[in-house]
This record gives C-alpha cells, structure tokens and sequence, in this order.
C-alpha cells in the first residue's frame, strides 16, 4: 500500500492510516482488486447522481491529503485555467476556481486533511499527439479582481466548514490570478 509521498526538497509526508482505510461514503468505491493504490477523488467518477454535487465536491476536496488539479490552457484561451480569464463577469460560480480557493485555504487547515497540493500542467494540443508546455506568459491576462459569485460561494462553503472568520474575508478579496498563482 502507498504509506508516504515525496514532496519538494527531499521532504517525506507519511499518509497516516485514515488515508488508506475506510472509502469515503460520499464516493464510489474503486475496483476491489486494487487495493494496493492510493485512494483517489476524482469528481467525475466519484459524485454519485442524484446526491448533491457541491456536498460531494466539497467533501472530496477537504478529505483529500492530496489535491492534484489538472491545470489546462488550450490554444483558444480555453481549458481549465484559460477559462478564468471570464470568471469575473457575471454570477456564475466557477466550479475550477471554487475548488482552487477551497483547497489552498484548507492546506494547513486545522482539521483539514489538504496538506499538499500538486498541479498537473496541460499546454495546448500538438498535431502530432500529446501536449505542449503550459504557457506561463499567458497567466497575465487573468484578472486581478476577485470573482464575486465564486469567491462568495467559497465563503459560504468555508463557514460551515468551521474555518476563521478572518480567512473567510481575506477569501473574499482574493483575485483570480492570487488564486491560480497560490496553487502553482
């Protein structure tokens, strides 16, 4: 079984046993012949329909010792991170950035099992097969104002999950690109 994970600067982080125990009930079960892996959320496979999808998401995230967003920025200013560049227009709560917020402020949380949080960076297609590099210059054309509906959402969410008041308003003022530039 998976009892520890290498981090930055030669750093070991063992997974207590609650990390390879009991699956969460919140989530689907994997396959029962693997057994030896490390449990992974991944809320396209794991939110059961008809439950809540923002109770399971949040669960996920907040019960993961691990986040491991895939980060995405497509030729068209699309994908995961592209797509943030709207985030600030409208009412619309974006699901990516949510769970971007709620995992950085729940790192270190007390309580919180986020203890580390490890992107996987996607660039644009290539014709011939695969992906290119993630295009870091473009991270300048996210907005340096917060979005409104999602940030609010994450206070929300970050209250009832018990955390200080004084982090949930700081939530509130944290920009777009803050949020992106705390999770790289």
């Amino acid at each position: 079984a998976v009892r520890a994970l290498s981090l930055d600067k030669g750093q070991e982080l063992a997974i207590p046993a609650s990390g390879w125990g009991i699956w969460p009930r919140f989530a689907k079960q994997p396959d029962p012949f693997r057994r030896e892996e490390a449990k992974v959320f991944w809320d396209k496979e794991c939110l059961l329909d008809g439950q809540s999808w923002l109770a399971g998401f949040v669960q996920g995230v907040s019960a993961s010792m691990v986040f491991v967003p895939l980060l995405s920025w497509t030729e068209d200013d699309g994908g995961s991170v592209g797509a943030l560049r709207l985030a600030v227009s409208g009412v619309r709560v974006d699901n990516v950035l949510l769970e971007l917020i709620l995992a950085t402020v729940l790192r270190g949380e007390p309580g919180a099992a986020v203890q580390a949080i490890l992107p996987v960076l996607v660039g644009p297609a290539r014709p011939e097969g695969g992906f290119g590099p993630f295009p870091f210059h473009k991270l300048a054309r996210l907005s340096d104002a917060p979005s409104r509906a999602t940030n609010a959402q994450a206070a929300a969410v970050l209250r009832i999950l018990g955390v200080v008041e004084e982090k949930v308003q700081a939530v509130l003022r944290l920009s777009v690109q803050q949020v992106v530039d705390s999770v790289l």
